[in-house]
């Protein structure tokens, strides 16, 4: 934690199987423009995959909670970044926490992935014969092992896998009318991973009155490699800096 001692926090949430080295360079930028900052790491993340086969969403749920309680005691109000399934639980938060949490930033959230349905049928067929889902080499060279600073599991346990859609048929789609929070949506434009279709649902169907959708010209779905992520990185500021200022 990067404790400035200002009245907002803002918590960053990494994806699913990766760490919160992605959020390096946002969080001490953030810091720099005086926000206290966290970047927890999930539960079963961070050490190898075995360890998340035995995690399950409410795992998930209490680490997010426990970072945001923890964050809680050092400012008054928590500005929320989630990535990619960071965001799922982001939305989680402002749900259970809507009194205090005053923003959320989605990054590439997902309610629906690209190629989905092949990826379900997989899934549900001879993937009950598999321990492992392995990442197609083509996002994972673009995404993860060109990162300098990313640490994430290049295979995803089947059974995590299906924890994963679960949360997000069960947690993430009923709730989401329900959350009022000023809402940042921000998603690459050819999101190799996560469909754009999810930023148009989220921004649809989102309860909040404040919300805002920005495209990112990138074919990158975690955005933070990006050559142009200072933009990305200045929009996110410039969010936060606004709804910490609306009234409560």
């Amino acid at each position: 934690m990067i404790d400035k001692q200002s009245k907002i926090g803002v918590l960053l949430l990494h994806g699913f199987t990766s760490t919160p080295y992605q959020f390096k360079e946002l969080g001490k930028y953030l810091a720099e423009k005086g926000f206290s900052v966290f970047a927890p790491l999930i539960s079963g993340h961070g050490t190898k995959p075995e360890d998340l086969i035995k995690t399950a969403p409410e795992d998930w749920k209490k680490s997010a909670k426990e970072a945001y309680l923890k964050l809680k005691e050092k400012t008054s109000k928590i500005a929320i970044v989630g990535n990619s399934f960071g965001g799922n639980l982001a939305l989680f938060l402002a749900r259970t926490f809507p009194e205090s949490t005053c923003g959320l930033v989605l990054l590439g959230t997902p309610v629906k992935l690209r190629f989905e349905s092949f990826i379900k049928f997989r899934l549900y067929t001879y993937g009950r014969l598999k321990k492992y889902y392995y990442k197609p080499k083509r996002i994972y060279k673009i995404d993860y092992t060109d990162m300098i600073d990313e640490i994430t599991y290049p295979e995803i346990p089947i059974k995590s896998l299906r924890d994963f859609f679960s949360f997000i048929t069960d947690e993430t789609i009923p709730s989401i009318k329900k959350i009022k929070t000023p809402t940042l949506i921000a998603h690459a434009n050819v999101d190799p991973v996560v469909s754009p279709k999810s930023a148009l649902y989220l921004y649809q169907n989102l309860g909040s009155k404040y919300k805002k959708i920005y495209w990112f010209d990138s074919n990158h779905h975690v955005v933070f490699n990006d050559k142009r992520r200072e933009e990305l990185f200045r929009r996110i500021n410039e969010f936060i800096k606004e709804i910490s200022k609306m009234p409560a």
